[in-house]
């Protein structure tokens, strides 16, 4: 198993990063960056990308900007002709507040996802919970529910939010499976790690499926995987998440020839 964090709130990229990271990525995924009103959305995008190539690139000892990706109806990408190190690999990318995130494994099917504990803008705690009320089971809403203060009862929905995100994202069909049909018994965190929670679908366990959970730096960071093989929780006790640096990252040598693509990005602001 491997996990990649990288803290895109901290990376403020000088031209010379930003157009070799522009230079690493196709004239599709360019464009759609270059579509983001805010820094903070262009930067999360790009980095999930980023960290795409890094890994494939690690795996198979090919240039980052070599491999070819598109997207499924569910929007999950993935790669149009996998070079035969890759050819069994699952990988999955979430971004949300601070971090971009990936999963992979070549003996799993893996889904990401990274949601930050914080309360939207201009809305209450119970008029968030209303919005949200047909996603979750009622045994899951006694469970959100159960703590005393609001951040601890806030802090509960995210894991589970994260947990049925990174299983709908895993079987690639996004939330129109219905998140009602998956309930999650979530087991206790210790040292901000959980890797005992179950899932069960349609009321049935299903006991293919590990799950862990890490609270980092007030973000959950969850990744469901089916297991191909019988291993269980032993992948993700035996990799923690690496978080990455701009030098950390696989990106290509040589810089984008369009600086207005550096000037448009960095005229914008960094949030709304």
């Amino acid at each position: 198993m491997i996990r990649y964090a990288f803290k895109t709130s901290a990376w403020q990229p000088t031209e010379t990063e930003w157009l070799r990271a522009a230079a690493t990525i196709s004239n599709t995924e360019r464009e759609r960056i270059s579509q983001f009103m805010y820094r903070r959305d262009a930067k999360q995008s790009m980095a999930g990308r980023l960290l795409m190539r890094t890994c494939f690139a690690r795996l198979s000892d090919m240039a980052p900007e070599s491999f070819s990706l598109l997207r499924d109806e569910s929007g999950k990408p993935y790669l149009t002709v996998p070079p035969s190190p890759l050819a069994s690999l699952s990988f999955n990318v979430s971004h949300a507040g601070d971090y971009a995130f990936l999963a992979a494994s070549s003996s799993a099917l893996v889904g990401a996802d990274i949601m930050k504990v914080e309360l939207r803008r201009n809305t209450t705690l119970k008029r968030f919970f209303g919005h949200m009320k047909r996603q979750f089971t009622e045994g899951e809403w006694r469970r959100i529910r159960y703590p005393t203060t609001d951040h601890d009862k806030l802090s509960n929905f995210y894991r589970h939010w994260c947990l049925k995100e990174s299983y709908v994202k895993a079987i690639g069909t996004g939330i129109k499976f219905g998140l009602q049909r998956i309930e999650f018994d979530i087991g206790p965190l210790v040292e901000g790690v959980c890797r005992d929670t179950d899932v069960s679908i349609d009321g049935v366990l299903d006991q293919d499926w590990s799950f862990e959970e890490v609270l980092m730096d007030n973000h959950f960071v969850t990744t469901a995987a089916k297991c191909t093989n019988p291993w269980k929780t032993t992948e993700f006790m035996d990799s923690a998440i690496e978080v990455l640096s701009f030098k950390d990252l696989v990106v290509s040598e040589t810089e984008y020839d369009d600086s207005f693509y550096f000037l448009n990005f960095n005229k914008k602001e960094e949030n709304p």
